[in-house]
């Protein structure tokens, strides 16, 4: 019998209506009694009917009124008003020429500069400036303790000479009671889009930029933060910028805390206010003018931390002229900027304020760039000249220069010299180097200090493949004797110097490796084999595991991120710190060693992001200064809202 349909010939054939089924059924229309073959002649009926009908609607529609009424006509306009020859609002988004960011345009050999975009400071473990630091080998951060704290950042054993901080290429001087190392945990992020860390053997320059918004479409930001001990952080922005040219960037950040009780980390308060206001109509020029308003206040414990209340105000107004770009560059630029800077409202110093304004003529071609400036005035500084030239004459070699000469009060006088070069290899491979020499002041505000004449050198040897990049350098620097010490770090045993740092070899080495999507592991190490400073403990090191995946499978438009971090700082004990008492006699204090470690997760779901930091999470007990204890498991989370409206 075989299978159904199957006629015994080993050939299947299409399968055919069952009995009653079909148009025809047995010789009898299925469906209404219509015969089949009148079927077609009804179908084609109904077609010639419908585009009949259709014909005559709109026939009927195109005839004109045969009733003559008069047209309706518009009461509400006057008699003599001119008709609307306005155009509709354009309503597209339209992307704008913006302020050249103040940094070093290079080109600047391989591995010699960090950046990092707004990216990496919202979506990061960094809560300070001084965190962002941290990724920078040999920086060494001494904290007084936790949320509020000082933050104060150490690197080549210099002092105040070991970092210099630009806002929109205007030097951010110390003033104030800290007249000597300023506390980067004090300039709020919340008004940055972008920080540039140049590395020189034995200073950092790192250049901030305020935010500079593009587009048309206005967009918001909130933020709300809380936390152990009763941490409370409220930021608000706001940025717009208008066809014109015209453009508006309000910003706000709130900071408080109860503090730890018995405890350096004692209670805190600080307001950041920004507002700044620009027009550029095109690349070819522009003028800005911002204010920059910082207000804290950190209350006292006997013996320990001394109350200070600050307030400071940074006040800049930025102008640019810039030739016709062109094919081969951007072409000459003038900038411009005055500059004014109050402290005020503590009972240590006396109010004060001081005015600067720097004048710069640069030019940028394909593959090098030029500058020249010139600055009056500033705290404790008459004027200053200075010049930088980058080129790279074959595309494997780089090379850069930059020189300055400050003169100061009191009749003193610095300067200073850097040279560097990179060189691409094959494979990967790249080696760079620097030499820095100069005779300059290290604590201008203190009538005492001399210039030091030092001269340092750097190189590493660097390789980048496509899952890792490994580089291992080495630095050599002379011997310097530091001025003062940062006042907010005076410790339990009245830590008020720091001790000269003999001539001194450090080997460093970083790197990172991904290992599988989204996994990175990266850290950096640093040891010196001879000498070493203050706050430069031996065996000093920072790693990190992090995941950072955006779920592109499931989750397309991008709309999705998380990340999460785990990191640990270590280091053997060294040096940290001198105690002089009245008579001028010194005693060094030690730096145990310690390790600290820490937990960041942050989710993104389209313009919310939210986050967990945890700091000390492995209990350690102990701090970053001596005497002064860090808490355990401090902890803080919150939420950050951005609004395109």
């Amino acid at each position: 019998m075989g299978p159904p349909r199957h006629r015994r010939d080993r050939l299947y054939r299409r399968r055919r209506s069952a009995p009653g089924e079909g148009t025809h059924g047995d010789r009898r229309a299925a469906l209404h009694r219509i015969p089949a073959a009148a079927r077609g002649r009804l179908i084609l009926r109904s077609l010639l009917l419908a585009g009949a009908l259709t014909a005559a609607a709109r026939a009927a529609a195109a005839q004109v009124d045969s009733l003559g009424r008069p047209a309706l006509q518009d009461t509400t306009r006057r008699r003599g008003a001119k008709a609307d020859t306005t155009s509709r609002h354009d309503t597209t988004t339209a992307y704008l020429p913006t302020f050249p960011a103040a940094i070093l345009p290079g080109p600047l050999p391989l591995g010699a500069r960090y950046s990092f975009p707004l990216d990496s400071l919202v979506f990061t473990n960094a809560a300070t400036l001084s965190d962002l630091l941290l990724h920078v080998p040999g920086v060494y951060v001494a904290r007084g303790g936790f949320y509020g704290a000082p933050e104060v950042v150490l690197y080549g054993g210099r002092g105040g000479q070991g970092i210099e901080i630009y806002w929109d290429g205007m030097p951010y001087l110390p003033m104030g009671r800290d007249s000597v190392l300023l506390d980067p945990a004090r300039i709020s992020l919340a008004m940055l889009e972008r920080v540039d860390v140049v590395v020189l053997p034995a200073t950092l320059r790192v250049y901030l930029v305020s935010m500079r918004p593009r587009s048309t479409v206005p967009v918001s930001e909130v933020r709300i933060q809380t936390g152990d001990y009763s941490i409370a952080d409220y930021r608000g922005g706001f940025h717009k910028r208008w066809r014109s040219g015209a453009g508006l960037s309000i910003g706000a950040d709130w900071n408080a805390i109860a503090g730890v009780p018995g405890t350096p980390t004692t209670a805190f308060n600080s307001v950041d206010l920004w507002l700044k206001g620009e027009y550029v109509p095109n690349d070819r020029g522009g003028i800005s003018y911002q204010i920059l308003t910082s207000t804290w206040e950190r209350k006292a414990l006997a013996g320990v931390v001394d109350h200070r209340k600050e307030k400071r105000q940074d006040r800049l107004l930025r102008f640019f002229l810039a030739a016709r770009p062109d094919s081969v560059g951007p072409g000459p630029r003038i900038d411009g900027t005055i500059a004014s800077t109050t402290v005020l409202g503590d009972s240590a110093v006396a109010d004060r304020t001081v005015a600067a304004a720097r004048l710069a003529l640069s030019d940028t071609w394909h593959r090098a760039s030029a500058s020249v400036a010139m600055t009056s005035g500033g705290f404790q500084r008459s004027w200053g000249l200075e010049g930088q030239a980058a080129w790279m004459p074959l595309p494997f070699l780089t090379l850069a220069a930059d020189a300055r000469h400050t003169a100061y009060t009191l009749g003193r006088v610095g300067e200073r010299a850097h040279l560097s070069a990179g060189l691409r290899l094959p494979f990967g491979f790249s080696a760079h180097g620097d030499l820095a020499a100069g005779k300059d002041l290290d604590a201008p505000a203190l009538q005492a200090d001399t210039a030091q004449r030092a001269t340092d050198v750097a190189g590493a040897v660097r390789w980048d493949g496509r899952f890792a990049s490994l580089e291992l350098g080495g630095v050599r620097r002379d011997p310097f004797s530091p001025m003062g010490f940062a006042a907010g770090l005076v410790g339990r045993d009245s830590i008020n110097g720091l001790g000269a740092t003999p001539r001194s070899n450090y080997v460093t080495v970083q790197g990172a490796v991904r290992p599988l999507p989204g996994l990175t592991l990266s850290g950096w190490y640093f040891n010196p084999l001879a000498g070493g400073g203050d706050f430069e403990p031996p065996y000093h090191g920072r790693l990190s595991v992090t995941f950072y995946s955006k779920f592109w499978r499931h989750f397309r438009s991008g709309a999705f991120a998380l990340r999460a971090e785990y990191a640990f700082e270590s280091w053997s004990g060294g040096l940290g710190g001198v105690h002089r008492d009245s008579l001028g006699n010194a005693s060094r204090l030690p730096l145990p060693g310690a390790t600290f470690s820490e937990f960041n997760v942050q989710l993104q779901i389209v313009g919310v992001t939210a986050f967990w930091l945890q700091r000390n999470s492995r209990f350690f007990h102990g701090g970053y200064v001596h005497g002064l204890d860090y808490p355990r498991r401090a902890q803080f989370f919150g939420v950050r809202w951005i609004f395109t409206n």
